[in-house]
């Protein structure tokens, strides 16, 4: 059975791009094996102040509702979803770009002067262990990009359909406290 409530649907798609995403994240993974320092309670890139688009906080909302209400949030300085040891307490449901951290990362861009530029990344952690990151293959690296863009059509048609030009983006701290049914 087919949903046609716009929220549910943008569940829906939101849920198979975050398993898409997974199944690429998990390949990456397993070629990087030997540099990725990343584990449970490693919160390099946890920082706080994220904000996230609203069909991702609405996943959260969603599978955390009550808890949402009553939990406290990690102290500031690190992501509100941190519990006292460093782990995700919404991993399962975790944003976008939670999911990709740790990897070699490629980002295109136009420069000041309409050059198409690529810089690469990585988590200072993740640094050795491997080939220095402009050696890389592009198919060894995450691109920015292609996944955010499919991330805002989902966001776009929630807003459209929600009467919404925009959807303001929604920090992650902001979620405490709330619940929606």
């Amino acid at each position: 059975m087919t949903s046609t409530d716009p929220r549910d649907a943008a569940l829906v798609a939101l849920r198979a791009l975050h398993r898409e995403i997974d199944g690429e994240v998990e390949e990456l993974s397993r070629r990087h094996a030997d540099r990725l320092q990343c584990r449970r309670g490693c919160q390099a890139c946890c920082l706080d102040d994220l904000s996230v688009m609203e069909v991702e906080a609405e996943r959260i909302r969603e599978n955390h509702g009550e808890w949402l209400v009553t939990a406290t949030p990690h102290p500031s300085g690190a992501c509100a979803f941190l519990d006292d040891e460093g782990a995700c307490r919404i991993y399962a449901d975790r944003p976008s770009v939670c999911r990709s951290q740790g990897l070699p990362l490629r980002i295109i861009f136009e420069d000041e002067n309409d050059e198409i530029v690529e810089h690469r990344d990585i988590c200072a952690l993740n640094l050795e262990g491997g080939p220095a990151l402009d050696d890389l293959a592009e198919e060894d690296c995450w691109l920015i990009g292609p996944h955010e863009l499919r991330l805002t059509a989902i966001d776009d048609r929630l807003s459209r359909a929600s009467g919404n030009k925009e959807a303001p983006r929604v920090f992650l701290r902001s979620l405490f406290g709330t619940h929606r049914a």
